[in-house]
């Protein structure tokens, strides 16, 4: 059974950030509060998910093919976690700021305009780099029998455009047994199409299901692939029933069951509360139970947090 098939029906995880200070807090809190564990970025221990990568301010670090950088701070004790107390469908996701978003960086710190060939080349240059550094982590899950779900994050499509980037990803694609796309704002389905991922996150808090949306959905699912539904607004006092409400119309467009369905929040936590985050992870477990109950029960159940 390949790694998406063992993982449960709606199952939750997180997008990749959380707000603690203290990254054995951070992954003591995931593994009790999420299906599938990741491994989180701590923006107040990291700064940005730039910076997570490039380390300090573009314009002073630069960038290099032989720059090297430390595991996230939160890695350590992830696998401590794991070592102890490993999921029972044995996956875990890891998620790695995509290489168009760093290009966009680079080249905005640098000034100027770039060439669209240049800025396909750089972000070719960095998608090989972040392979490097990942390979390395997919590997260490590998010795203790645990396959990674590799998550790659652009938000920054909207500035480098999508005409050819699916193939950027190539080095990425490649190295994990389970690959993916987390693209917030507005997705272009077409790429979608184009690059054929294993999973998509997607932020279904923003604007719904669309025709087009639905029919590149249905189309990632005939190839056995998997979707995580942002349901929640992290940055909005919303919980459960807004989640549900949001859903099951979702669902119903698209013609997916829970087998193929992920549930997360639109966004990660890191700059957020640690209330706001142990509220989050309330909604998207109630939400997961809700759906998993054949009777439902009413939804006003879902209308406040319980506690965690």
């Amino acid at each position: 059974m390949g790694a998406l098939e063992r993982i449960p029906a709606w199952a939750t995880t997180g997008i990749g950030s959380l707000p603690h200070n203290d990254p054995s807090q951070a992954v003591a809190h995931l593994a009790a509060a999420y299906d599938v564990p990741f491994c989180p970025q701590l923006p107040r221990l990291e700064g940005d998910m730039i910076a997570e990568w490039l380390g300090a301010d573009p314009r002073r670090c630069g960038w290099s093919p032989e720059r090297d950088r430390e595991r996230p701070r939160a890695w350590s004790a992830l696998l401590a976690g794991l070592d102890r107390d490993p999921p029972l469908h044995r996956v875990v996701k890891l998620q790695v700021t995509g290489p168009a978003t760093l290009a966009c960086a680079l080249e905005r710190e640098s000034g100027g305009a770039p060439s669209r060939s240049g800025a396909i080349a750089l972000a070719r240059e960095l998608a090989a780099w972040l392979a490097a550094n990942v390979t390395e982590q997919i590997q260490a899950l590998a010795t203790r029998r645990l396959d990674a779900m590799l998550v790659i994050d652009e938000p920054a499509l909207h500035l480098f455009g999508t005409g050819g980037v699916e193939t950027v990803w190539d080095p990425l694609r490649a190295i994990a047994p389970v690959w993916g796309l987390h693209l917030c704002c507005q997705v272009s389905w077409d790429l979608v199409d184009r690059a054929e991922p294993d999973l998509l996150s997607f932020d279904l808090a923003l604007a719904g299901v669309t025709d087009r949306a639905a029919l590149a959905l249905r189309r990632l699912l005939a190839r056995g692939g998997r979707i995580s539904w942002g349901v929640l607004a992290a940055h909005r006092p919303e919980h459960g029933l807004q989640a549900i409400r949001r859903l099951r119309p979702a669902l119903a467009q698209v013609g997916a069951g829970g087998e193929q369905s992920l549930l997360t929040a639109s966004c990660g936590t890191g700059r957020m509360s640690l209330r706001r985050e142990a509220e989050v992870a309330t909604a998207l477990r109630d939400t997961a139970r809700w759906m998993r109950t054949p009777d439902h029960g009413p939804l006003d159940s879902l209308r406040h947090p319980h506690p965690v």
